[in-house]
């Protein structure tokens, strides 16, 4: 399966990795960790071009299933707490950043899935995606779908419980990144990639919370987004993705999506929670509250006052 196979290929990475090493892996078209080596060092170059070459390959097992896939062009440099400027500046690349984070977070969550023993859910997103990609008319959105499928098989073959396990263990093996406000780093992070477009994050007090029992350390949000890549008009959002980059920039706490609602025909609103009471929920998908936005993509909130 190919969750096993990536799964493999990580492990391999990591033992040529050392802590505080010398060298690490970056790709030379973004300037950023490719995901096989996220967070990674190495203690030589030798090593670091063993790494390298498997972080190639990690991508093109994702590149058996989705030709679109683009290449990382992963190169060995001296460790440095500086980012590496990308290679690439043309308008492209904000797709290929888009079709990159698609394949980062369906990578890890096959890895999970095949790590936590959900070989059915993992055949099943599989053969979901497969399926979908002989009727999607763009190779483009062959990663979309992948990510899409992943979460609409989680959502309906797991428990909560289940799903929260392994979207916890998908976001684990990429580098934490800590932050003052993650919520807000993860949106703009979104947005820098194409997944959405024209956030704001506006922070919760106790009393506009439905979770108002947590403790005093938990934080709460309310962030509204337009054109999201996975919107949906099911009574459901998918969070998957927001909920993966979300935990990578808070590795102590547990995150709770709390209810969603559309607040017209291309703009959302979700509520969220970071606690280290809480148990983490709501990481693959979370109810939408019913209104006429909700069904009617047509309808616009400038067009209700009108009638």
């Amino acid at each position: 399966m190919v969750g096993g196979t990536l799964r493999d290929i990580r492990a391999e990475v990591r033992s040529l990795s050392c802590p505080d090493g010398d060298y690490e892996v970056l790709c030379g078209r973004s300037g950023t960790a490719p995901s096989a080596t996220s967070g990674l060092s190495f203690p030589d170059r030798h090593a670091a071009g063993e790494a390298a070459e498997l972080a190639s390959e990690y991508r093109s097992v994702l590149r058996r299933y989705d030709p679109a896939a683009p290449y990382c062009d992963p190169l060995v440099h001296e460790a440095s707490s500086s980012q590496i400027p990308p290679l690439a500046t043309d308008a492209g690349d904000r797709r290929t950043r888009f079709t990159s984070f698609c394949h980062d977070v369906a990578g890890a969550v096959f890895e999970s899935l095949s790590e936590s023993g959900h070989r059915e859910v993992e055949s099943a997103a599989m053969e979901t995606y497969l399926t979908l990609a002989e009727v999607v008319g763009d190779e483009d959105d062959y990663c979309l779908t992948m990510v899409w499928s992943l979460m609409s098989e989680m959502d309906v073959r797991l428990s909560a419980d289940e799903q929260t396990a392994v979207v916890e263990q998908a976001a684990s093996v990429f580098a934490s990144e800590r932050t003052p406000n993650p919520v807000g780093a993860t949106l703009r992070n979104l947005e820098s990639v194409g997944f959405l477009d024209g956030y704001t994050v506006r922070p919760l007090t106790g009393g506009e919370s439905a979770r108002s029992t947590a403790g005093e350390a938990a934080r709460r949000w309310e962030v509204t987004f337009g054109d999201y890549a996975l919107a949906e008009r099911t009574g459901r959002i998918p969070t998957l993705p927001i909920a993966v980059d979300l935990l990578t920039r808070t590795p102590t706490r547990c995150v709770e999506f709390i209810d969603g609602e559309a607040l017209s025909d291309a703009r959302w609103r979700l509520r969220l929670q970071v606690s280290p009471e809480i148990p983490s929920d709501g990481l693959v998908s979370v109810d939408v509250a019913e209104n006429r936005w909700l069904h009617d993509s047509g309808v616009t909130p400038s067009q209700e006052n009108r009638e």
